[in-house]
């Protein structure tokens, strides 16, 4: 089992993108919060993204870093021209942003069309509906708007591909790509979403207590994941590292999920990584399965999850000495509908998971908000069938009564 991890590992230690899309969980990543302020009138920020589906717009979403003594910011949607905002707004709606918080706008209703790239476009709101400059920017008044480090090219919530988005900045009278990930939300009529609602940037401390021999206080992670189709997983990527020296290896568990009870049963487990083969920085792995027979997922909830016996809490971020981190992203409050926009759109489908206690089975705890970096990988689900039905005529025995209690 171990050489034939080793062997694979050696092969495909750094994992690309890849155009398939052949595999299930969640690679939307970020590393870190990057704050753009906005502190001269000059200055605009625009969030560059690709509509996924026809809509009509609503409303929509940014996240306000710091705002000291801020005025009023204009937030308006326009369309791209050659990578750029066209200038022309198709709706915009004004408000004063609060540190460390979502702002959601209503917009005025326009048609969203499918393919076609927007922006979400952020500067100062110098006339605030009047017909002179009001208002004071500066060094004393200001605000900035959250991106985050790393440019997925991804729709979050189904890791579809989009090549357009990214974060531009205006300054000195011209746009540049600034190689970001936009952080944002769009709503539309008829319960539709687009976006990446991530803003919290986190890690994931995998470790045991100190000592091998009790696991009751050992902290596992992972992943909870809710296959669209029976899948024959063939291996699996995590986005880990190493922190400090651990001297025992990196662990994995395939738990079945009961959610009647919210009780987990083990299928399986084998090492996921010795130490001498845990990056010493982030890095996404893939590790094959030793038991093939193992790894064929029916279409319901499986827990993919993390333990080790090396390590020990730490104050100190990540959380933990001598042991493993996964990598996640999350959503820390204040948005609407924010689990519709995570991995899998929804709260009780694929989302984090966690427990304090060795892995327990009826206390594992459930982070709906917040996606680990962790994916099956095997063949592509075969699109849904589509069924259409012949409307069954109404009998004429039926009729009859009907006519006879409701005349014409």
């Amino acid at each position: 089992m171990r050489l034939f991890i080793s062997i694979f590992l050696s092969a495909s230690l750094w994992f690309p993108a890849l155009p398939a899309r052949a595999d299930f969980g969640n690679r939307f990543v970020a590393n870190q919060r990057v704050s753009l302020p906005l502190d001269q009138s000059d200055k605009k920020i625009s969030y560059r993204f690709t509509c996924e589906e026809d809509m009509e717009l609503t409303d929509a979403a940014v996240f306000c870093v710091e705002a000291e003594n801020p005025p009023a910011y204009l937030l308006s949607l326009q369309e791209d021209e050659n990578g750029r905002p066209s200038g022309t707004p198709l709706a915009s709606s004004s408000f004063v942003p609060r540190a460390l918080s979502w702002t959601t706008l209503p917009l005025a209703r326009v048609l969203l069309q499918a393919g076609k790239v927007y922006h979400l476009v952020l500067e100062q709101d110098k006339l605030r509906g009047g017909d002179h400059p009001v208002g004071v920017i500066g060094p004393s008044n200001w605000a900035s708007f959250l991106s985050t480090d790393v440019l997925n090219h991804l729709h979050c919530a189904d890791g579809s591909p989009d090549p357009n988005t990214n974060v531009l900045g205006f300054e000195n009278g011209q746009w540049r790509e600034l190689g970001r990930e936009p952080v944002f939300a769009v709503y539309g009529a008829g319960n539709k979403f687009l976006g990446n609602p991530y803003d919290d940037p986190g890690q994931r401390p995998i470790y045991g207590d100190g000592d091998p021999n009790d696991k009751s206080k050992q902290v596992l992670q992972g992943q909870a994941l809710h296959f669209h189709c029976g899948f024959p997983a063939t291996a699996f990527a995590i986005r880990v590292k190493k922190q400090g020296h651990p001297a025992s290896p990196l662990n994995y568990f395939i738990l079945k999920h009961f959610y009647q009870i919210h009780k987990t049963t083990p299928t399986y487990q084998a090492v996921a990584l010795d130490p001498d083969q845990a990056p010493s920085e982030f890095q996404w792995v893939t590790i094959g399965f030793g038991d093939r027979s193992k790894s064929n997922f029916s279409p319901e909830c499986w827990f993919l999850v993390f333990q080790t016996d090396s390590g020990r809490p730490s104050k100190d971020p990540p959380g933990c000495e001598d042991c493993y981190v996964l990598s996640d992203v999350g959503n820390s409050g204040g948005l609407a509908y924010a689990a519709q926009f995570t991995f899998d759109s929804g709260p009780h489908l694929s989302r984090e998971v966690y427990s304090l206690d060795g892995g327990d089975s009826l206390h594992w705890q459930d982070e709906f908000e917040r996606d680990a970096n962790c994916v099956a990988i095997g063949p592509e689900c075969p699109p849904p069938l589509k069924i259409e039905y012949e409307p069954v005529p109404t009998p004429e025995s039926l009729m009859e009564i009907f006519q006879g209690e409701f005349p014409k």
